[in-house]
């Protein structure tokens, strides 16, 4: 058999060539295709990290931008308290000025609406608590004293009420501009 085999590659040397290059070559098409299939992987995989990175960056970029801004509305938002609390202490130290020299000043207020206004208000001061009983503050849990509610204290309770609305007011516009510049680079952002 080896001996056939001798004389057949004896006879046949140009023909064993070309198969045997002909094998190289096949194989290193092979070769080259599963390269080349490696590759386009790897350059897909390469532009789906470029395009999320990309996304990430557009997120982040979105991001920031709301977190300044936000802080901006409520940087504005606590100015525009400061100076109403400053204006309503001004007011306050000017009504009492005048109620100092008011005759009727220690009149009270009837009972029935001095207690309508204590019990509206420690329902307020409810609703604002803390569900958790450990964390409520218990410092003016007191009763009402038993002198009752005068004219001149209800005026000086007034100015700092309507402060406290204006002040929840500026905090709701806050908010309001906020939502507004969420939904809007929301929108942006698709």
């Amino acid at each position: 058999m080896i001996t056939t085999l001798a004389a057949l590659f004896k006879n046949n040397w140009r023909w064993w060539l070309a198969a045997g290059g002909l094998i190289c070559i096949a194989v290193l098409c092979l070769l080259l295709v599963n390269s080349r299939a490696n590759l386009s992987a790897a350059q897909s995989d390469n532009d789906v990290l470029r395009n999320d990175n990309a996304l990430q960056g557009q997120v982040i970029a979105t991001q920031v931008f709301n977190i300044n801004r936000f802080n901006q509305v409520a940087q504005l938002a606590a100015q525009a308290n400061a100076a109403a609390d400053a204006s309503a202490e001004k007011t306050v130290i000017e009504y009492r000025e005048i109620l100092r020299r008011e005759k009727t000043c220690d009149l009270p207020v009837p009972a029935a609406i001095a207690d309508g206004l204590l019990s509206h208000t420690y329902r307020l001061r409810a609703s604002a608590m803390h569900a958790d009983t450990s964390l409520a503050d218990t410092a003016d849990a007191d009763t009402a004293a038993a002198s009752g509610l005068t004219y001149c204290q209800a005026v000086l309770w007034i100015e700092p009420l309507l402060v406290e609305l204006e002040k929840g007011n500026n905090n709701f516009a806050g908010i309001r501009e906020i939502e507004k510049v969420r939904v809007s680079s929301n929108s942006r952002s698709y």
